[in-house]
């Protein structure tokens, strides 16, 4: 039996480690070993490639720090929540999304599709 409130929470920290190992650590104990992330800009496939595209994220965006801002919903194997990032003086910009998930019976993801509910205007 597992928790996915745990499941849901440990991947919001890998979202926000800076240090590689403890993510790596993170991401191990969160993913599946084929798990994979997609969104519209960006995707990862396995344990080093969701590494490298998380820390590529935290590098574009310092300082910005993922936090729950729905309940957690799941069922049949699937999950959703919504998260924010920014909106503070050291991450002005506010960004907000949607994820859905799919859970390997350990609780593991096995996949995220990541949606953006709100982000900040182009640069023109």
């Amino acid at each position: 039996m597992f928790n996915v409130n745990e499941t849901v929470t440990r991947y919001l920290a890998c979202w926000n480690e800076t240090d590689a190992a403890r993510r790596r650590h993170l991401i191990e104990a969160t993913w599946t070993e084929d798990g994979t992330y997609t969104d519209a800009h960006r995707k990862g496939d396995g344990y080093e490639s969701i590494d490298a595209m998380i820390g590529a994220v935290q590098h574009t965006f310092s300082g910005y720090r993922l936090s729950l801002r729905s309940g957690i919903e799941a069922h049949n194997g699937v999950v959703r929540f919504s998260w924010s990032a920014g909106g503070s003086p050291d991450a002005p910009l506010y960004i907000a999304g949607t994820d859905f998930a799919t859970l390997a019976s350990d609780g593991r993801l096995v996949s995220v599709a990541g949606f953006i509910d709100a982000s900040p205007a182009p640069i023109q």
